[in-house]
């Protein structure tokens, strides 16, 4: 589908002078491999720095994603502009730190006003220029609670705990690391073994990894398994948490390790070790790291989220440790399968029984709660019943519209995914407005009639969506915390009216505060807003 340009052409030619603004920076000059360490050692550092301080869930996820969100463009911008290869000097130099740090920056503030610009000309907002400022029409102070909601309830996901795993799990590496740690001037070294392998990815996996894949081990995706996937990944998280736990254990006896902040095996070093560590077969191994290295692929716009592992040059990579460490797997190769070709249409018929997924967990929690659960197709326009929630005592049914799509990470994923969860209201309407004409092959699946009370609610596995997609008579709700509200009461009509009430969302003041930002690049600014949780762990009101 088309979409109508509506900017004028000098917001045209202004956005073509910030796209071409990092070019004026020092690293962009330099060998790819001599500006991506410099680059990496340099975010690795701030991360660092910022871990060293006692941090809440909120806090560690607002970390993390910060992380990678501002990683994104710098890194791109060199990999296009820099000289492949070149040579790695490991060490501080305050030069290309001052031209990391501003490229860090810059990619921060270009964000914002791509974010603006993509959604102005996709007709979601509208930009007006008043002398050197861009400002959007939208007020977004106006129901900013739903935005804030994604946002506050995210740390109960259980992708964002493997941000914390090089913060929690040093009292069982400690002694393995401090063995082998050896520390001369400002640089540090330790070995690897199996031993200390193991344990790291056995505390991944009973902390974090089994509460992060929640997709079926078993998914063929091409050329080898999510289970595959994961023990590689796994696998190279667990090399990533001990770097990143030895270099804090060497900060704390006044090393920093700049020089080594980054780890760097070659390329059959890493392959090798994976191999050995993972149980994967060697050439599965090599598949997943072609997909996993950043550039790969041949991807229009690479992004280091979805592939984290950087080539510098023919011979050597580097593994930024909270790059990986603070990763969503799972997600995030969602997004990458969706970029490759044929794995976009295998993922595609896999993702297609995400639905049986969600229903089946719902109804096995719900199970000692005595509600009637069921589904299925309603011949010949309806929609299908995705799951009903059945309380015959009370005579209420909650109609579920179950939604299991990747979590929006840009723009253009914010706009489709809308598209998706209006979809899913505008089903509900249907479906509501059915029982009100008595349908019979409604009310027959359902086992009710029209002296029950019926209700519909949009379910999603994650993103619940911004203002503009929501409607005042079908609620958006996250599937987790709707479950768990189911849990705490016995009454299915209570339920529904907390929802209707919108009870679930977060209080502007209490749980969050919206602040004003201004973004500038170049000779041009941009109005936006940012928000900040005055909350210390995940927002979860029952």
């Amino acid at each position: 589908m088309t979409t109508t340009d509506r900017l004028s052409p000098e917001l045209r030619k202004i956005k073509k002078e910030i796209d071409c603004y990092y070019q004026s920076n020092r690293l962009v000059k330099l060998p790819f491999a001599t500006a991506a360490w410099n680059l990496l050692a340099f975010a690795e550092n701030e991360a660092l720095k910022e871990s060293s301080h006692p941090a809440t869930s909120q806090d560690i996820s607002a970390m993390m994603d910060t992380l990678v969100n501002e990683l994104n463009y710098p890194m791109r911008w060199l990999y296009r502009a820099c000289q492949k290869d070149g040579d790695i000097l490991c060490s501080f130099n305050e030069s290309y730190w001052r031209a990391s740090r501003d490229l860090v920056k810059l990619g921060q503030k270009y964000g914002a006003f791509n974010a603006a610009y993509k959604y102005a000309r996709r007709g979601r907002i509208a930009l007006d220029l008043q002398q050197s400022t861009i400002i959007p029409s939208e007020d977004f102070s106006v129901d900013i609670e739903y935005e804030a909601y994604n946002r506050l309830i995210k740390p109960h996901e259980s992708q964002v705990s493997s941000s914390s795993v090089a913060l929690g799990i040093e009292h069982q590496l400690n002694p393995l690391i401090e063995n082998s740690l050896t520390i001369q001037d400002d640089r540090f070294s330790y070995k690897l073994n199996p031993k200390l392998v193991a344990t790291a990815r056995n505390v991944l996996l009973k902390s974090v990894l089994d509460d992060i894949f929640l997709l079926p081990s078993e998914w063929q995706l091409g050329r080898y398994t999510l289970d595959d996937f994961r023990q590689v990944f796994e696998s190279i998280s667990a090399l990533a948490a001990i770097h990143a736990i030895a270099r804090r254990k060497a900060a704390e006896q006044g090393c920093w390790g700049y020089a080594d902040s980054i780890l760097m095996p070659t390329r059959d070093e890493l392959r090798r070790r994976v191999a050995r560590y993972s149980g994967v077969s060697d050439s599965k191994v090599r598949h997943i790291i072609d997909d996993l290295t950043f550039g790969n692929q041949d991807l229009s716009y690479p992004d280091p989220a979805l592939q984290p592992l950087i080539e510098l040059n023919s011979r050597v990579y580097a593994v930024m440790p909270y790059l990986w460490i603070g990763s969503s797997p799972e997600r995030n190769l969602t997004v990458l399968l969706n970029k490759l070709q044929p794995e976009r249409k295998i993922y595609a018929r896999l993702s297609a029984e995400k639905e049986k997924l969600m229903r089946a967990h719902f109804t096995s929690c719900l199970r000692s709660k005595g509600l009637r659960h069921t589904c299925g197709n309603i011949p010949p326009d309806l929609p299908d019943v995705d799951l009903a929630i059945i309380n015959d005592s009370e005579k209420t049914c909650l109609l579920l519209e179950l939604k299991w799509f990747i979590y929006p990470a840009e723009a253009n994923e914010v706009v489709a995914r809308s598209k998706d969860l209006a979809k899913g209201i505008t089903q509900l309407r249907k479906l509501k407005q059915a029982f009100n004409d008595n349908y019979a092959p409604l009310l027959e699946i359902l086992e009710i009639d029209t002296s029950y009370r019926l209700e519909g609610v949009v379910v999603s596995k994650n993103w619940t969506g911004y203002a503009k997609v929501q409607s005042p008579d079908i609620p958006i709700i996250q599937a987790d915390h709707l479950i768990a509200k189911l849990k705490t009461t016995e009454s299915l009509n209570s339920t529904i009216e907390w929802l209707n009430a919108r009870k679930y969302l977060p209080k502007q003041g209490v749980h969050f505060k919206m602040i004003e930002s201004t973004s500038t690049i170049g000779n041009w600014r941009l109005n936006g807003y940012g928000i900040r949780s005055l909350i210390s762990d995940a927002f979860f009101p029952l």
